[in-house]
């Protein structure tokens, strides 16, 4: 078990623990639009130029639409991309901001700008890596403080230039650092989590495995009594072994050693959807000729499970219609699962969006494609 910074994010790790608190980062993104404009609105006694302050407010609300929009359960997981974009934002709104002030311009009508970027900063903090985070919270809070101190040099400000910078610096570097923390922690935790929970799992595996077997000989057992032993009793019954005798005989030898490489290779997909649909058609269900089920990390198989599990429980789609096919493309595995919808399309949205969520997140490339009453949905992940 390991304890150390990881170079996964929170929304990786814990897809529906970050889902379920989008809300706050959705008030944040809200809030700083709030706060800029009050601001501005406040002091607008020492705005020279009010296009430019207009401006800054623009860039400032684009921000928080690229938040809104990057952050959706729609969308795959917050890239690098964008959350230097939404920080490159804010900054160059704060820059704009300064220059719209004139020498009368004081600190405190300007200090919502280093206040929104620490702020957005640790409401992103759940959908980047700690890594990740700590680099640009750094390099931001820089830039920061190198515009407060072009600032402090073209207005009338008393104070020194470096308790001007300090100000600035403070509020980003304080959040930025504070939500990489915070974020470290839940994601610790969450390892030591998934580690104890992975050991208890497997101890379970250990005690099932006689349950296991003992289930197993019965399955033979029953083929025996229903098959085999007929066979016998006929030709104890004859005296001798004729032509049809041989012929069933060679079916059921056929049939059962084809039944036991079945199950011996049977993944861990295709006894799910055995037992969880309650059917032994999963040759149909699932159609997987590479075996490619195996080479899903934990995360994945885990999500698909539920995912799985939540089908097989729900009304939405009709159950015998589920089908699961995964073929491999170069390095990767693509994996398209197509149904029958049961229910209109409003309800089975607003039930599956939460597992589409966390697929987006640790697999790639989903689509969800819905033509009534079919439903299509396609991912990819990789593979070794």
């Amino acid at each position: 078990m390991t304890t150390s910074i990881g170079p996964l994010s929170l929304q990786q790790l814990d897809p529906l623990g970050t889902l379920d608190g989008r809300s706050i980062t959705v008030v944040a993104a809200g809030g700083v639009v709030a706060i800029s404009s009050i601001m501005t609105v406040r002091g607008f006694e020492a705005v020279t130029s009010p296009l430019l302050a207009g401006i800054a407010i623009l860039l400032v609300l684009i921000a928080a639409l690229v938040v809104v929009r990057g952050t959706s359960p729609s969308r795959t997981s917050f890239s690098a991309v964008l959350h230097v974009t939404v920080l490159g934002l804010l900054v160059a709104a704060y820059a704009v901001s300064s220059a719209s002030l004139g020498p009368a311009g004081s600190l405190l009508i300007n200090y919502w700008g280093p206040l929104v970027i620490g702020i957005i900063s640790a409401a992103l903090a759940p959908y980047r890596p700690v890594r990740h985070l700590i680099t640009v919270g750094v390099l931001v809070a820089a830039v920061t403080g190198v515009v407060a101190f072009i600032q402090s040099q073209s207005s009338n400000l008393t104070a020194p230039a470096s308790v001007v910078v300090l100000v600035a610096l403070t509020p980003v570097l304080t959040m930025s650092l504070g939500g990489s923390a915070f974020a470290n922690s839940i994601a610790r935790t969450h390892r030591r989590w998934v580690s104890r929970a992975q050991s208890a799992s497997q101890r379970q595996l250990e005690r099932q495995q006689v349950s296991v077997a003992r289930s197993v000989q019965q399955d033979r057992v029953t083929i025996l009594n229903r098959d085999i032993v007929p066979l016998f009793v006929d030709v104890s019954t004859h005296g001798t072994i004729s032509s049809e005798h041989r012929v069933r005989a060679a079916e059921y030898s056929e049939s059962i050693r084809e039944l036991m490489v079945n199950e011996v290779n049977r993944s861990w997909l295709e006894a799910l959807i055995t037992e969880t649909f309650e059917a032994r058609d999963d040759i149909d269900r699932v159609r997987d000729p590479h075996r490619l089920a195996a080479a899903m990390t934990p995360s994945q198989q885990a999500a698909l499970r539920a995912a799985v599990l939540a089908v097989a429980s729900g009304s939405e789609l009709v159950r015998d219609s589920v089908r699961l096919v995964i073929e491999q493309n170069d390095t990767v595995a693509v994996v398209v699962v197509t149904a029958t919808v049961a229910s209109p399309e409003l309800p089975w949205r607003s039930f599956l969006d939460p597992y589409f969520a966390v697929l987006r997140v640790v697999f790639t490339g989903l689509n969800v494609s819905y033509r009534s009453p079919s439903l299509t949905v396609r991912f990819t992940y990789d593979i070794p």
